[in-house]
């Protein structure tokens, strides 16, 4: 056939590069928004932040370019905005701002990284805010980095004196949306909590880690607050403080499938704080192991709190290693100063822990304290067998607590 041109050979590799790309992303986008096969993948629009001005050498703020990209994808259907690999875009502080058009996809496959010090910020409480979207996702094989190492000295959970302390951003937050999908990303030592959820409805959370180390401040992995309609499925979170939290105004929440640990273990709560009236309902966590955590399956609720926590089931939990794996508390108190007696209470009732194994690495394994006023009431034990790390036999301890036992509890029920 003889030589064959060099420029021919460059325009063979160039197609056969867009080729594999154009494969990469039919997969990724196959079966994710309504693309009913790789023939329809020619419907969507790429918008590459670098088209915008990214740089994508970690260094130079990005933040602009992001906002760009943004703009443009946003007001066209059946979009991708693309975040490519192996590259790392700095951004100091963004708001993504809705609505836009349907079958929104924000790709990360790259890396997203925040100031390295506060010094370098806005005194913003979110770093990466996303709002009034529907049918949005944020999907990828990337990671978003907080660099939360450099700012958790200035936590007031940490600065002694409160008047230097700053309350720090969380890493991502939803406000406001519906029909969300998060799946795929790793989001890394946020500055606080990683992901939030705020007055959202219909949103998946699939197969994303979570990571940070057990000593930093107020890093929960997920909390949701006035949301409904939650699945947080197949994901593994380590952090500094809870690993999930269900907040006030929450219901239809399910988790399955979480790994957890370092942290706070998973949370219902805290509820009723300076007097307010909170509600959470329906809520399961289906299928969990919580590793070296601080508590385990907990229900929190302040006293002075009035409102209701109900139809929660915590079930197909493997504990190892768990301090307080079981706790009701509505004595709850995160303050550095003793909080008073107070006989108004948050109602918890229809309470399901079942099917739960392992080890505790604390004595009393099952703690149900209870406000005498407003007890605990339909709390069911079912299939429970705990042991001490250490050896021996666990415990268990009830107050105003009242419910029924089925089949093998260990340690045993005292529930009245």
């Amino acid at each position: 056939m003889g030589n064959i041109p060099f420029y021919l050979l460059h325009f063979v590799f160039i197609c056969v590069s867009f080729q594999s790309s154009f494969i990469i992303a039919c997969n990724h986008e196959y079966g994710k928004r309504n693309i009913t096969s790789c023939s329809d993948l020619h419907l969507v629009k790429f918008f590459n932040v670098q088209a915008y001005g990214a740089v994508g050498n970690g260094l130079e703020d990005d933040t602009l370019a992001f906002s760009r990209a943004w703009a443009a994808a946003c007001e066209s259907p059946s979009t991708t905005l693309l975040v490519p690999g192996p590259k790392t875009f700095l951004l100091k502080h963004s708001i993504f701002t809705g609505p836009c058009q349907p079958g929104f996809n924000f790709q990360i496959d790259g890396t997203i990284v925040a100031p390295k010090y506060p010094v370098q910020s806005t005194n913003s409480r979110v770093w990466l805010e996303f709002k009034r979207l529907k049918h949005f996702s944020l999907t990828g094989r990337g990671m978003i980095l907080g660099q939360g190492s450099g700012w958790w000295y200035l936590a007031c959970r940490v600065v002694n004196y409160k008047r230097f302390c700053r309350r720090l951003p969380t890493a991502i937050q939803f406000e406001y949306s519906r029909g969300i999908i998060i799946s795929g990303i790793t989001i890394i030592e946020s500055p606080r909590s990683h992901l939030n959820f705020l007055g959202c409805h219909n949103v998946e959370v699939l197969s994303v880690r979570i990571l940070a180390p057990e000593n930093s401040p107020n890093t929960d992995g997920i909390h949701i607050e006035f949301s409904t309609n939650v699945l947080v499925r197949d994901c593994v979170i380590g952090s500094g403080d809870d690993c999930i939290s269900v907040g006030k105004g929450s219901s239809n929440i399910t988790i399955q499938d979480l790994t957890c640990g370092p942290g706070h273990g998973i949370s219902v709560g805290s509820l009723g704080k300076r007097h307010s009236t909170d509600e959470v309902s329906n809520v399961l966590i289906d299928g969990a192991k919580l590793i070296s955590t601080q508590n385990g399956l907990r229900i929190k609720t302040w006293q002075g709190g009035t409102g209701l926590a109900s139809n929660i089931v915590f079930s197909n939990v493997q504990m190892v290693d768990t301090a307080n794996p079981i706790i009701i508390d509505q004595y709850y108190c995160d303050s550095p100063m003793p909080c008073p007696n107070q006989t108004s209470a948050v109602r918890v009732t229809n309470v399901t822990f079942k099917d739960i194994i392992g080890t505790s690495a604390t004595k009393v394994a099952v703690r149900l304290s209870c406000s005498k006023s407003i007890p605990c009431t339909g709390i069911i034990l079912s299939d429970i067998s705990l042991k001490l790390t250490s050896g021996g036999q666990p415990e268990s301890y009830c107050e105003n607590a009242k419910g029924t036992t089925w089949g093998t509890v260990n340690p045993p029920s005292c529930l009245l």
